[in-house]
């Protein structure tokens, strides 16, 4: 029987989701079809209450990835720290849970690069990729945060994860003037929004290395403003869609992800778009 799978969001038909997940299925030899299904927030209950026997599992994106957690019960540690979920898989068990790949995915593209130890770190956004990174940073040691964002509410829910986790996060509100005095900066902010941020940073400042999770269209606006003003390194979402897609794969087949095979298929996807 062939089983289903997809991504859901709005808006999705850019995803390159399913080229990654359809080429570990074919390398794995699982007949698993992984397609992408727009779905808004009002639809996604229902989406939700669609699963059944014959599916493996969803991955969620914008803006999909808070409103999921009073839908399914059952969630991961990682998932209760951050506050936001981007996986639906069922367990061993039978049941649906929700996982969240991002923590690793971010983790994992920064450790590749050769950064092991951060002590001081900047997130750019405060949404659920924002949280996502500050797990992430906890990861490397990191105890003192900034967050620059717009919505002092979503950033306040930033600082109280920081809190208990140890790491102390000072909010900063993006209608400032933007500097950077940490050892890494992490963007979370879409690259179709990050002209305003290009338009605030402090020229004359020594940047530090970027993360920058948009992917597309590359280099961004914010990387390409990195590499002009003699930036450090610029590490791009790229990786982090992989690496957190591999974690995906394993959750949802029991097997080992097919790496390889899909860092191909997001090359030749990206080269089609």
């Amino acid at each position: 029987m062939s089983m289903k799978a997809a991504v859901l969001g709005s808006p999705i038909s850019h995803s390159l989701s399913p080229a990654l997940h359809n080429a570990a299925y074919q390398e794995l030899g699982i007949d698993i079809e992984y397609t992408a299904i727009d779905t808004s927030i009002v639809q996604l209950a229902g989406r939700i209450a669609e699963l059944s026997v014959d599916h493996v599992g969803y991955s969620l994106t914008m803006p999909l990835k808070l409103d999921v957690l009073p839908l399914v019960s059952a969630r991961s540690s990682l998932v209760e720290q951050t506050g936001c979920a981007n996986t639906v898989y069922r367990n061993a068990h039978g049941e649906w849970v929700l996982e969240n790949t991002d923590v690793f995915g971010i983790t994992n593209t920064i450790r590749r690069a050769g950064i092991d130890s951060v002590e001081s770190a900047t997130i750019i956004g405060s949404g659920a990729t924002g949280r996502s990174a500050l797990s992430a940073l906890n990861h490397l040691g990191v105890r003192e945060v900034t967050c620059i964002a717009r919505n002092q509410d979503s950033a306040e829910r930033i600082r109280s994860q920081g809190e208990a986790l140890g790491i102390h996060v000072q909010w900063v509100d993006l209608s400032q003037e933007i500097s950077f005095a940490a050892d890494l900066a992490i963007s979370t902010v879409p690259g179709s929004a990050q002209e305003e941020i290009v338009s605030k940073m402090h020229a004359r400042q020594n940047l530090p290395v970027l993360f920058d999770i948009s992917y597309n269209p590359w280099p961004s606006d914010l990387g390409s403003y990195w590499k002009e003003h003699g930036g450090a390194e610029v590490l791009g979402g790229i990786e982090m869609l992989l690496w957190q897609a591999s974690v995906q794969v394993e959750l949802f087949t029991g097997l080992p992800a097919p790496v390889e095979a899909m860092r191909a298929a997001l090359t030749n996807g990206l080269a089609a778009t």
